[in-house]
């Protein structure tokens, strides 16, 4: 989570050993103005914007338009700066221009309260950014005790839309210092998945070379080199570390920290490390991006919009779900505003129209903003499954949904939003005649049924609805939309549309049901439990596989941690609320433990390609891939390198057979 600093330096002992930053500030607060901050004139266009418009990481500074000619200041709090000539600052921003002219942007200082002091302005002709602005300041504020810096904003207040600022930062740059910006790698993961990262250089010398470990709980630390880098002041560097992670369902702590730079320590310790909490799932399926757009037929901004949002709706129609709320202003607003869409504006802090979410977050109303985050979005894992089916009789809709987690959620909310495909009876003052996918009524309520999802537990809900008096034109013309999203954060997990008189089987039983490749005895769809006993000196957990009775059933096995041991199969049915569960237990034999198996090494693991082997002489090694197909055999084998460079990056399981019949199996992770 991204916080707020402000350090008043001592200058000498604390400028080298508490760091260089004099003042940061990235909103993360949710205030505006921020603690300490002042804003002169114009308060009330001053916000928090949900999003990263300015190309920083979402909280940011917004200000807004408004009628009239003024300047105004969004002002720091005194910093003591005694006995410098220098300070460097930055900050990030985005301009959404309206006119090209008639105003300025600008960042400037003072000193005792005095007068404010240019230090960088710029009269925009258009748009502007993301960019990161940085430039040093020499001028006679700095060195004083009460030094202050401003961005403001100055002129015509109509000629521009937004302006976004972020990551404000005050500082005094030291010679070697890196900072590990964030941990990209994805809190919620199923299966071998990269750690990946990226670091800045905040030092004025070039950064060619650094070092980055990584360690999961108290686990090993994995250490990758990274040489041949050439990072120049605050250039950042995306980085994928060697190793990959692989580790079973649950929840686990990530740390990531910067060891060396240039083969030694940084200046700069304390911003090397950053820590993120993950989940490995034990599913996922394809995430479905949920636009959600806040509009009216009085707003005249909406219909040159609409006329280019609407066409890009259509042509992700089979990958998007997508519900507008009429809202009640300008002027009279729309006639098909309701209370409902009113408390969902109030909840996402919904400002002007139009105003577009996807997944939760605001999208700047740009089209190419638009499809940069749905293209993100379609790459998100999903994480739950929606599955739902609405009947109408007369004006009463049954509506029957059920959500499937992957991972433990708690402080979720279900929406239940029914819609209209096209409306024209809410026509109004702005040349649109046609609405569509208007939201007619929020079921139960705007507020929704606050859950907590547990990982593969079914959760269904059944609403009965009667629409009369909504306002609905046709009434063979409805749809429905189910959100699962985060309460804290307003992430959408997942989303879909339910199926008008959908039907969905029960059938949750499987064909059959394998231990690396070999169907189980005496398999049975009706019998859920089987025990099968090992070679004595197994290590590794078998692979499991399951062939559903019902295609559109889903199966999803969890390894066993450990030997012995219980790989668990769940089956669910395709309505999603019918399930059934195989255990598979593993015993080992009784025998004694032969001492060759024990010296059996294999290294590395994850490996780029080569494996090592020792202590297997005269033995028979197969590899086989997850479908348990044998992609590479070795027989008699008594060297010490298995070369597996030309096999796909994966997961395989290599069985070797020493001479006395006795099996070790080890799963073998290939990257690439």
């Amino acid at each position: 989570m991204k916080k707020f600093y402000l350090v008043i330096c001592l200058i000498g002992i604390s400028l080298t050993s508490f760091g260089q930053t004099f003042l940061f500030e990235d909103f993360s607060s949710n205030q505006m103005p921020p603690a300490g901050w002042t804003i002169d004139n114009n308060a009330a266009q001053w916000s928090i914007n949900n999003g990263n418009s300015a190309g920083g990481i979402a909280p940011e500074g917004m200000f807004t338009w408004t009628n009239g000619t003024s300047t105004s200041r969004l002002i720091s709090p005194a910093v003591d700066l005694t006995g410098l000539n220098m300070v460097s600052f930055q900050f990030m921003h985005y301009l959404d221009d309206y006119s090209g002219s008639g105003y300025s942007l600008g960042v400037a200082t003072r000193s005792g309260g005095g007068d404010w002091n240019d230090v960088w302005t710029v009269n925009p002709t258009g748009n502007i950014g993301p960019v990161l602005v940085d430039f040093d300041i020499t001028n006679d504020d700095v060195g004083q005790s009460d030094f202050q810096i401003c961005l403001y904003i100055s002129g015509n207040m109509y000629n521009f839309d937004y302006w976004y600022i972020d990551d404000i930062w005050l500082y005094l740059p030291l010679n070697l210092d890196a900072g590990l910006l964030v941990i990209t790698t994805s809190s919620y993961l199923a299966g071998p998945s990269e750690v990946s990262g990226i670091i800045k250089n905040y030092g004025s010398s070039v950064i060619t070379s650094t070092e980055i470990c990584w360690q999961v709980d108290d686990g090993e630390v994995f250490t990758t080199l990274f040489n041949g880098l050439s990072l120049n002041f605050c250039d950042t560097y995306d980085f994928i570390c060697d190793q990959m992670m692989d580790f079973p369902v649950g929840s686990y702590n990530l740390k990531v920290w910067i060891a060396t730079v240039n083969g030694v320590q940084d200046d700069n310790p304390s911003n090397d490390m950053a820590e993120k909490d993950i989940t490995f799932v034990c599913h996922t399926v394809q995430h479905r991006p949920c636009l959600e757009e806040f509009t009216s037929s009085t707003c005249g901004p909406c219909a040159p919009f609409n006329a280019s949002f609407v066409p890009w709706c259509n042509t992700h129609e089979d990958e998007i779900t997508l519900v507008k709320y009429q809202m009640d202003w300008p002027g009279n607003g729309d006639p098909y505003y309701t209370a409902e869409g009113g408390v969902r504006r109030n909840w996402y802090g919904v400002s002007w129209v139009p105003w577009t979410n996807l997944d939760g977050t605001y999208t700047d109303n740009n089209l190419t903003t638009i499809n940069n985050m749905f293209n993100a979005s379609m790459d998100e894992p999903g994480l739950v499954k929606v599955i739902g089916s609405n009947t109408l009789s007369g004006t009463v809709m049954d509506i029957n949904m059920t959500a499937l987690a992957f991972a433990d959620f708690s402080n979720v909310v279900i929406h239940i939003v029914v819609f209209e495909y096209m409306t024209t009876g809410n026509v109004g003052s702005n040349g649109e005649t046609e609405f569509f996918h208007v939201m007619m009524k929020m079921v139960p309520d705007a507020y929704g049924t606050t859950v907590s999802l547990e990982d593969r537990v079914p959760f269904s809900i059944s609403e009965t609805v009667d629409l009369a008096g909504t306002n609905v034109e046709e009434w063979d013309d409805l749809g429905v939309v189910v959100i699962v999203q985060d309460l804290g954060s307003k992430y959408i997990y997942q989303s879909d549309y339910t199926i008008e008189d959908g039907s969905f089987a029960s059938d949750a039983t499987l064909m059959s049901l394998t231990v690396d490749g070999e169907p189980i005895p005496d398999f049975s769809p009706d019998v859920f439990e089987y025990t099968i006993t090992l070679p004595s000196g197994t290590v590794e957990v078998p692979l499991v596989e399951a062939t559903v009775n019902d295609l559109n059933a889903l199966a999803i096995i969890i390894p066993a941690n450990e030997l012995p041991g219980s790989t668990t199969v769940d089956v669910f049915a395709e309505d999603l609320a019918t399930y059934n569960t195989y255990i598979v237990n593993f015993d080992l034999g009784t025998g004694i433990i032969n001492s060759t198996i024990d010296a059996v090494r294999i290294y590395p693991n994850p490996t780029t390609g080569k494996v090592f082997v020792s202590g297997a002489d005269n033995a028979q090694v197969n590899v086989y891939n997850t479908t348990g197909e044998i992609v590479a055999s070795f027989s008699d084998f008594s060297s010490t390198m298995i070369d597996l460079s030309e096999l796909s990056k994966g997961i395989y399981i290599m069985n070797i057979e020493i001479d006395n019949n006795t099996v070790l199996y080890k799963k073998i992770i290939l990257m690439k």
